[in-house]
């Protein structure tokens, strides 16, 4: 018996899908009709309307009902062929030009009407339109209707790779659609009725086909609106759902502390900022609860989160536990440990640090304490969380710079130790990220924001510098290191590649280090070292021993030296603006003032200019990171593609704000009404889960 046709059927059963084209569907991540008919355009060419060639204005995209009067083939001198269409009306005379396409003339004969859509453009005194897209209005068999996909109506536009053609996967596109209406098992509706009819939405059906081939732009808003809100319901009520069942699970308790806490603040030598007293509040809150706890603290770069994760740290060790905290690189775990470490000596705390490249005895002699619980806080990179990693007292996870794990990993962290009740999670990102970001990647944690900078912080002055005037860059940080300041030199590649504009950080750190500075220490750190190697460079920049760190972006996170007063970015427009707002943070940590040189190599877009410009007269990381959102979307801006979080596909988390904030509220209610999804409505949400969102859900489920 045949199969029925349907959403999971493999894409080499559509017609002329061959072997080739197959692994050219694959390297697009299409595997199956769903996968397919989920390929959404990226933009359309709107040929609804047709002008009369008379009427036809040079450097316009035009459409264009006309006859064909001749057709035409020349050879050209180094063997090629031009192939000539000429089309009129009652206006004028339109000639349609292709290059080396000789089975096209075929296609055409004298007297013909075609449709005919393409830039409008003038070459020896006459109008013509190269390489046009076409359609034979009267076609010559019933083998070339295509529908008329490709002209006199909304064009989609599709993302490509090689061996892969816009025409051919539009119409794949069509047959997907015709054959799944006509032979399969249509459109199942995902979203509940009510839903339907409350918000307005159009079916999943009308949903999928306007979204490729609309008849007009209200069909395709209409689309694009159901499309979008399914995307957003769907992933508020997987974070719904994960939270509810976080709410559920017994944590360890909490509620007897000793002194350390106490201690550890009447010690410091700086009062706690507001902002980190209430944020503390709500973590201490949290492990009293009885409940698990899984909050985000977000704060922009020096806000002290690090400094309020180890008070809760000492807040589980004080009454008998263990805790863990991750960091996404071994830099920033060594630089952590070393940190902790100086808070927690005095104390009597013990703090160990284990990473990938920690040697086999060392790292033996560091499990065999965490297990017998002769360790209070073990400090690594995602090695403290494979399976011969035994912490027996765990009670907190803290997890830093949470958008560079996956958040499969993050659910790892939360089961590592070996009692009844699970492990509270606390995650930590310096990277600020919008409130209708947040909403949607962490809509499973409770929040908490650290919206306050430490007093006595000096001021970061930020200068954008043509590489004309590079001198000038170069003799103010003379003067900072003349002070006794030290400062960073960043590039954004390690070595030159063919055809690559940039500055390697391998030659400049040569240029620099002989050139510019020779009577100071220059390094060169960047992710390609030896851990050992990158531990020597840090420590002895740390220590005021190496006075200029030529680096690539592996300082963008955790490097804390306060006598760092300057840091020089190689082709800033090439880095996102969290990510320079990230490396701008690794100066001003101390109290004396301290200047970002943005050193623009060559010339700037007016795009990228003006990206430059609003980061240099913008401090704050919230404000930078909307206007990263805007111009990168969110997948480039904060990696999420990368790294396990849901992903976007129409949805615009901060264009979209309001319609994630009726997607929240829905998905809420429906688990209010429903919380186990028991219903039957419920019981096709859950299958619409796991067939549509499966991926997210598994790797949201850790």
């Amino acid at each position: 018996m045949k199969p029925e046709f349907s959403l999971e059927t493999p894409v080499q059963f559509l017609k002329s899908v061959g072997p080739v084209r197959a692994r050219g569907l694959s390297r697009l991540g299409l595997e199956t009709v769903g996968d397919l008919l989920a390929h959404y355009p990226h933009r359309y060419f709107d040929r609804t309307t047709t002008v009369q060639v008379g009427r036809i204005v040079e450097g316009k995209e035009v459409t264009v009902l006309a006859e064909v009067l001749t057709t035409n083939e020349r050879r050209t001198r180094r063997g090629g062929s031009i192939q000539t269409v000429t089309l009129g009306d009652d206006t004028g005379v339109l000639f349609c030009i292709w290059f080396n396409q000789r089975f096209l003339l075929k296609q055409f004969r004298a007297g013909q009407r075609v449709m005919v859509s393409g830039l409008a453009q003038r070459h020896n005194g006459r109008l013509q339109l190269t390489h046009p897209d076409f359609e034979l209005v009267v076609p010559q068999n019933k083998e070339e209707n295509t529908g008329g996909l490709h002209t006199g109506r909304m064009v989609p536009v599709y993302g490509l790779t090689a061996g892969i053609g816009q025409h051919w996967l539009r119409g794949l596109v069509f047959q997907a659609l015709e054959r799944l209406t006509t032979e399969g098992s249509g459109f199942k509706e995902m979203l509940p009725q009510k839903l339907l009819r409350e918000r307005k939405l159009c079916s999943a059906g009308t949903a999928c086909r306007d979204i490729h081939f609309p008849a007009d732009r209200p069909a395709l808003e209409a689309a694009r609106h159901r499309l979008k809100y399914q995307e957003g319901f769907f992933i508020q009520l997987l974070m719904a759902w994960r939270r509810g069942e976080n709410q559920d699970v017994p944590g360890v308790r909490l509620n007897k502390p000793g002194d350390l806490t106490k201690r550890l603040v009447d010690d410091l030598p700086f009062t706690l900022t507001g902002a980190q007293r209430r944020v503390l509040g709500e973590i201490l809150a949290d492990l009293r609860s009885g409940r698990v706890m899984h909050r985000l603290v977000q704060g922009d770069v020096g806000c002290g989160k690090t400094l309020v994760a180890f008070i809760a740290c000492l807040f589980v060790v004080e009454q008998g536990y263990q805790s863990v905290m991750m960091a996404p690189t071994e830099v920033l775990a060594r630089q952590h440990g070393q940190t902790l470490v100086k808070w927690a000596s005095p104390l009597g705390v013990t703090v160990e640090t284990l990473t990938g490249s920690t040697p086999a005895a060392e790292r033996r002699s560091i499990l065999s304490a965490v297990a017998s619980a002769e360790v209070d806080l073990l400090v690594g990179t995602h090695a403290v969380i494979q399976n011969d990693v035994r912490v027996p007292r765990l009670a907190l996870s803290v997890i830093d710079e949470q958008h560079r794990f996956g958040v499969r990993q993050r659910g790892k962290s939360a089961s590592s130790g070996e009692m009844t009740d699970q492990s509270h999670v606390l995650v930590m990102s310096a990277t600020p990220i919008p409130r209708s970001l947040a909403l949607t990647l962490y809509g499973d944690l409770d929040l908490s924001l650290i919206d306050e900078v430490p007093s006595g912080r000096g001021a970061i002055n930020t200068e954008i510098i043509r590489s004309a005037d590079e001198g000038r860059v170069w003799q103010g940080c003379r003067r900072e290191l003349s002070a006794g300041h030290q400062i960073f030199v960043v590039h954004p590649v390690i070595e030159e590649t063919e055809g690559q504009d940039l500055k390697a950080a391998t030659v400049e750190f040569e240029r620099v280090s002989r050139e510019v500075f020779p009577e100071w220490r220059v390094a060169l750190l960047h992710g390609r070292l030896k851990s050992s190697e990158k531990q020597e460079i840090m420590s002895g920049f740390s220590a005021g021993e190496i006075q200029v760190l030529v680096a690539t972006t592996v300082v963008e996170v955790g490097i804390d030296v306060p006598n760092a007063t300057a840091m020089v970015i190689q082709n800033p427009e090439r880095f996102g603006l969290a990510q320079l707002h990230q490396l701008r943070g690794r100066i001003g940590r101390g109290t004396g003032a301290s200047t970002c040189y943005l050193l623009c190599d060559g010339f700037l877009s007016d795009d990228s200019f003006q990206r430059i410009s609003f980061f240099a007269a913008n401090h704050d990381g919230f404000a930078l990171a909307e206007q990263d959102l805007r111009t990168r979307g969110p997948g480039e801006a904060w990696g999420t593609r990368q790294h396990g979080a849901p992903g976007f596909q129409l949805l615009n988390p901060l264009a979209d704000a309001d319609l994630i904030r009726v997607c929240h509220e829905d998905s809420r209610r429906i688990l209010k009404l429903d919380p186990g999804l028991k219903s039957s409505s419920g019981q096709r949400l859950q299958e619409a889960l796991a067939t549509h969102h499966g991926r997210h859900q598994s790797e949201l489920a850790g």
